[in-house]
């Protein structure tokens, strides 16, 4: 788990997608660990407290063979 703290006018979704790469499926999962963002912008005043925390992702993905 890291904690970060944001910069003057930086979005949640430009934070987590610059700590874990993209951002589907994680940041609703930051956002139920950082309740307290409910009541900012979607642009942030610098010195906002995030918890950001460690993620697995699921490396065993079914592949599927489009030509066989």
């Amino acid at each position: 788990m890291t904690i970060y703290t944001s910069k003057d006018g930086e979005t949640l979704d430009y934070i987590v997608w610059r700590h874990y790469g993209k951002t589907a499926g994680i940041l609703e999962q930051v956002l139920v660990q950082n309740r307290h963002l409910a009541g900012y912008d979607a642009v942030l005043p610098a010195g906002v407290q995030i918890t950001l925390p460690d993620i697995v992702q699921d490396t065993n993905k079914q592949k599927i063979k489009m030509w066989q």
